[in-house]
């Protein structure tokens, strides 16, 4: 008997010490757990990123807005029919928790603890882009561009990741590998192929975890809401429950009203949301320690106004108007959140919190959330600072929203990352959309549990753009400092609007550099009308009346475009025509002049007005993207117009996709 007990006391510390090492399954786990970011991390880690930042970036004072982001690696190994080109080479214990790309290209292969044998050689493409039936969406995906691997990789030893030269030209290629390094000593099953296939049911549930998000509710529970209308100036008080606890869940609805006597509480018409949801300050204080302070809708990851989106730890739904927090808030007395009426509106607030009971211990750390903004010029290029904090935490995430006047990208600049005081950041990235895990500026909208763009006005990158990522598998703790800078680049020189809010857990004894958002703060920057010729027809909005192949419509451009947009033709066929309706405020012979887009894949086409030829067929080549303006002289002009565009070619320079894109028309008196 005193055999077996002893054989089951070894089974145990067998099986605990099993439960405690890092693994495929345990990372997995951690992806969609939020409430283990309200703690210090156990086993300890760094977070870090490899990636291909230019490093003619030495410091401050030398380069350090170098821009050549692409094709720096590690080194180059040659093997046999082949280079490889290192993106990261490792040492363990360790875990390579995410992976982006603007680029995809070449095979990817991954060395774990020094093997000569890759355990995973694939696609590039298609790990990044959602196409490989092992890392399927969430795990993967190409969302505007940017290509992304959330599957997390562990290592005890050394972990080494190549792309090869294979169709591929690697020298043009931008990356980021984000890894953890942990604690010497920390047990780590070292990644192998065939966990992905063991881990297939765990990594299907936790999917369904962050595509469909939910709090779980425990019998212990308490609900604490409340609702009212705030005059200007009034503020709206919730408080938690005394005691050790957490907030789960909050819920705020928040809509502004135009004053009505006649109405029976007051409110008449709705307000506009962009006005309302940036003047409603939001705050929180949990023991008394400032946590929150931003205003409400851009607490929510998406500015101005209301804008509908989901991701894991916020959604916004449109549905009920409801915007949703599941970030896990640890009190270990008392907690109260507050939303001040700034505006000059009447505002009708609910809100709701879900609150649980649960020890405050020594490892547990307070939710901070806090927001700056400014408008600036654009030049001098510098670093914009998101957050500066002292003490021990984690960061857990960025949102930043843009007013920009201009259709320029706005976001060249790259992240850097300063954790427990390193000289040099230890994450340096390749750009602000790259960082957000898109790229390529791409304007398109997207949603993802862990970075969205929900916002992107357009044309172009003008307009408000709300972008934000949460760090939630690729967290960054500290022991004793934290710095983030983003820098301001932007193509063009301007006055531009930047807020940003910045989302970690921090102990009691932390510090910060953000203040509390003060009324000047507030309001909606002003994005001025767009510019047009003076009398031109747009060539956006014409009428389409007969399409050919390819794919017809608006395209938004920069300010030499008459209201920043053409109408696009691309990828059609020679033989192919596509005809628009052109208005005309008089008829008779009038004079028709046409501003059109020349560049390096643009097409050869025939122009007819009304059935007849505009002369002979246009070349629209150009080796750079510009204008051209070609006055057509005297033509027969009626109320409604027909101008046709049929397909002739491509001159052999050209490159593919025979485009053709109007800027816009004129018609004058000859």
């Amino acid at each position: 008997m005193r055999n077996l007990w002893g054989l089951l006391v070894l089974l145990l510390c067998a099986s605990a010490g099993q439960a405690q090492s890092v693994n495929v399954r345990t990372l997995l786990k951690e992806m969609a757990d939020l409430d283990r970011l309200s703690a210090l991390p156990s086993p300890r880690y760094v977070t870090r990123q490899a990636s291909s930042y230019d490093p003619a970036a030495k410091g401050p004072n030398e380069n350090w807005l170098a821009n050549r982001d692409h094709g720096n690696f590690v080194r180059v190994e040659r093997r046999t029919g082949r280079n490889e080109y290192v993106l990261a080479d490792l040492q363990g214990p360790g875990a390579v928790v995410r992976i982006w790309t603007a680029n995809p290209q070449g095979n990817l292969r991954i060395y774990v603890d020094g093997a000569e044998m890759p355990e995973i050689v694939t696609s590039f493409e298609d790990i990044t882009s959602g196409k490989h039936p092992d890392f399927a969406p969430p795990f993967s995906g190409r969302r505007s561009m940017g290509a992304n691997l959330y599957y997390p990789i562990p290592y005890s030893k050394s972990i080494k990741i190549t792309v090869d030269d294979v169709n591929a030209n690697p020298a043009s290629l931008y990356y980021h590998v984000n890894y953890r390094i942990y604690e010497s000593g920390t047990a780590v099953d070292s990644f192998k192929r065939a966990d992905v296939k063991d881990a297939a049911i765990l990594a299907n549930s936790i999917a369904n975890k962050l595509t469909s998000p939910r709090v779980e509710r425990f019998v212990k529970d308490r609900v604490v809401a409340d609702a009212a209308i705030l005059q200007p100036g009034q503020v709206f008080t919730l408080r938690t429950p005394v005691g050790e606890g957490a907030v789960r869940q909050l819920s705020i609805w928040c809509k502004g009203f135009l004053p009505d006597e006649n109405s029976p509480n007051g409110l008449g018409e709705q307000a506009p949301d962009d006005q309302v949801l940036r003047s409603v300050v939001f705050n929180a204080d949990f023991d008394s320690m400032s946590a929150i302070s931003s205003p409400v809708g851009d607490f929510f990851g998406a500015a101005p106004g209301f804008v509908p989106y989901s991701s894991f730890p916020v959604t916004i739904y449109e549905s009920t108007g409801i915007m949703q927090s599941r970030w896990v808030m640890p009190q270990k007395q008392s907690g109260r959140f507050f939303l001040t009426n700034h505006s000059k509106y009447p505002i009708q607030v609910s809100m709701e919190v879900l609150w649980t009971p649960r020890p405050f211990t020594d490892e547990t750390l307070y939710f901070r959330a806090k927001w700056k903004r400014d408008t600036i010029s654009t030049r001098p290029m510098r670093d914009w600072n998101y957050l500066e904090a002292k003490g021990r935490g984690r960061y857990v995430g960025s949102a930043q929203f843009v007013a920009n006047p201009v259709t320029q990208w706005w976001g060249e600049g790259d992240e850097k990352v300063y954790i427990d005081g390193e000289a040099f950041p230890s994450t340096f990235g390749t750009g602000t959309e790259d960082y957000f895990g898109y790229a390529w500026c791409c304007p398109d909208p997207f949603m993802h549990p862990y970075h969205n763009q929900p916002r992107c006005d357009g044309p172009g990158n003008r307009g408000y753009t709300a972008v934000n990522r949460w760090h939630i598998i690729d967290d960054m703790p500290w022991t004793t400092s934290f710095r983030f800078d983003m820098e301001i680049w932007h193509w063009a020189e301007t006055r531009a609007d930047f807020a940003t809010i910045a989302y970690w857990y921090a102990d009691g004894e932390s510090t910060d550099n953000l203040m509390p958002v003060r009324e000047s703060d507030l309001g909606v920057f002003e994005i001025p009308p767009a510019k047009k010729h003076p009398n031109a027809i747009e060539g956006e909005e014409l009428a389409v009346l007969k399409r050919g192949s390819g794919e017809i419509g608006p395209q938004g451009l920069d300010d030499r475009w008459s209201n920043f947009a053409q109408v696009w033709w691309r990828h059609g066929k020679p033989g192919d025509r596509t005809a628009w309706e052109v208005p005309s405020a008089g008829a008779g012979r009038q004079r028709l002049i046409g501003r059109f887009c020349v560049a390096s894949d643009y097409g050869i086409i025939q122009l007819y007005w009304n059935g007849e030829k505009l002369g002979p067929p246009i070349d629209f080549y150009n080796p750079t993207l510009e204008l051209k303006t070609i006055d057509f002289g005297s033509v027969e002009v009626r109320e409604k117009n027909t101008l046709e565009a049929e397909i002739v070619g491509k001159r052999d320079a050209a490159a593919p996709g025979m485009m053709f894109g109007i800027d816009y028309l004129l018609i004058t008196d000859e």
